[in-house]
């Protein structure tokens, strides 16, 4: 009994100490880039999944916090507007994406729940296990643990092997405009793969609309910029983010063409590059005033 006694011991205290390098990797590498706490001087707030990415920290002048990250899904946004209510923001305005494509049912799978845990409240549900079990033992994460082996090896990797150039991405601009169709129905049938929405996701955005209704927080849609082949080929698809919106009696500021004649903004098929995030903040906030 002595025995079993003592390896259990050995055993979990091996089980720490990985536990602590996985932690000590995933806060550096996992998590890096996502960790964004705003000031409280903010009062008002872009959340968006990567379409918001290029507007970067140009929307600061108008006192606007870019909460925006590659692949957030409404869950993430939730996660991030009940972190600001329970840490007491005095949160004004929050502009929420409401892209024809962020209710598809590829955003319950390729999102960032496993990193949107750093924002957990107690508002949300399963408090406990996401945001102490899921961060503080990253072991039992399912995509950080692959992540280290990825990471050692390429470290084996860069040892061993030559380095090789990295070649040039050819500007979106400059891409023929067979290409750019091609490439925007790629786009398109991994963002549409099903006729129907995610009701998941429905039933979060509208907790998020009544979460904002009863905290006192005007809630405003955005719908970004598309390219001019991206909208060709999108043609009415749409699972209804917008709509839902206006169905609520919200605003939804629609600048989807905007920049169909400036193929120079856009970085890829649906979204802008830095230079278009640039003009689009003062198309857009230009004429809104946020104290």
């Amino acid at each position: 009994m002595r025995k079993f006694v003592t390896n259990l011991f050995v055993f979990l205290i091996i089980v720490l100490l990985f536990n602590g390098i996985v932690f000590v990797f995933a806060n550096d590498n996992y998590y890096k880039g996502y960790k964004d706490f705003p000031s409280k001087n903010y009062h008002s707030f872009l959340i968006a999944d990567s379409h918001g990415i290029p507007l970067e920290k140009s929307a600061e002048k108008f006192k606007i916090f870019n909460f925006s990250a590659s692949s957030d899904s409404y869950l993430d946004s939730s996660r991030k507007i009940n972190y600001l209510i329970e840490n007491k923001y005095k949160i004004k305005t929050i502009y929420l994406t409401v892209d024809n494509h962020t209710l598809s049912p590829y955003r319950d799978q390729f999102n960032n729940a496993d990193k949107s845990v750093i924002y957990t409240s107690t508002i949300d549900t399963n408090y406990l296990k996401e945001k102490y079990l899921k961060y503080y033992f990253p072991i039992f994460q399912i995509k950080v643990n692959p992540l280290l082996r990825i990471y050692l090896e390429s470290k084996i990797a860069a040892v061993f092997s030559p380095k090789k150039n990295a070649q040039e991405n050819v500007m979106w601009s400059k891409l023929p405009k067979k290409e750019q169709l091609k490439r925007a129905e790629e786009r398109i049938s991994g963002q549409f793969p099903t006729p129907s929405r995610s009701k998941n996701l429905e039933r979060i955005l509208l907790n998020i609309i009544a979460v904002c209704k009863a905290n006192n927080i005007e809630l405003i849609g955005l719908k970004f910029p598309l390219s001019s082949s991206y909208s060709t080929i999108l043609g009415d698809k749409n699972y209804g983010a917008d709509q839902i919106f206006i169905s609520k009696g919200l605003k939804v500021i629609d600048v989807e063409t905007i920049y169909v004649n400036h193929e120079e903004y856009f970085g890829d098929q649906d979204h802008l590059n830095f230079k278009g995030g640039k003009e689009l903040v003062e198309s857009i906030f230009n004429k809104i005033k946020n104290p």
